[in-house]
């Protein structure tokens, strides 16, 4: 019995290095998300169904756009790597074969947010839309712009309801399984559930109706998320 705890004691230390980059990680995802929910309140962003509002944005205050556009949402997509490596380390225990599952959710909905994100073409389309020479060429690009932003119009952390869906289930999963074991805290278990349960709904709304330019669901979504993060981040600094 003694030698199998002191096995763990060392098994658990090799994951410290793991938590520590988890726990930052999260932190800095959840300031992130916060200065992009402030930035688009302040800034009034356009409908992300709005084409031409986002071209005039990019033009006018590139900076401001890529904000409002979810640009940080794609440095928090990178931080979600260790994050979610993290959260499989220090809750294994609990169900190995669901964190196993929620980890691989996680990493396909990190791919394919990646691989769907708008973001750059819609800043490609809107630098030819400026340059465009004819009224003619601007309504093409516009046109184009349009396409481009009706298909899955409703993004969320990381910008697709493709890659939404399978990190919010992931984020459920690893919610539940944190209600069953109490190394982070029942509490982040609940805000959790809260947080990508509301997503989860969300996307799955957007999936029904593609053409639809924003979810009421949308700001309680992001407020949990934030809280959700920091919590997270706290207490795997403190796994340390």
């Amino acid at each position: 019995m003694i030698t199998q705890i002191t096995n763990d004691l060392v098994a658990d230390s090799k994951w410290k290095n793991l938590y520590k980059a988890g726990g930052v990680g999260a932190l800095i995802v959840g300031t992130l998300l916060l200065v992009e929910m402030i930035a688009y309140i302040a800034t009034s962003a356009p409908s992300l169904a709005d084409a031409s509002g986002w071209f005039s944005l990019f033009h006018n205050n590139r900076f401001i756009g890529l904000i409002d556009f979810g640009i940080l949402e794609l440095y928090a997509l990178v931080l979600f790597v260790p994050m979610f490596l993290a959260l499989y380390a220090v809750l294994r225990r609990a169900s190995e074969s669901y964190m196993a599952i929620a980890a691989i959710l996680a990493f396909v909905g990190i791919a394919v947010n990646f691989a769907t994100s708008k973001l750059f073409s819609l800043l490609t389309l809107s630098d030819l839309y400026a340059a465009a020479t004819t009224s003619a060429m601007k309504s093409q690009f516009l046109a184009v712009g349009q396409a481009t932003l009706s298909v899955g119009a409703l993004g969320g952390i990381g910008g697709s309801v493709e890659g939404g869906i399978p990190l919010a289930v992931s984020g459920l999963i690893i919610s539940v399984i944190m209600l069953r074991s109490n190394t982070l805290g029942r509490a982040v278990g609940y805000v959790g559930i809260l947080a990508n349960g509301i997503g989860l709904v969300m996307y799955f709304n957007a999936a029904l109706a593609p053409a639809m330019s924003g979810s009421p669901f949308f700001g309680i979504f992001f407020l949990f998320s934030i809280i959700w993060f920091i919590l997270i981040g706290r207490k795997l600094l403190q796994q340390n």
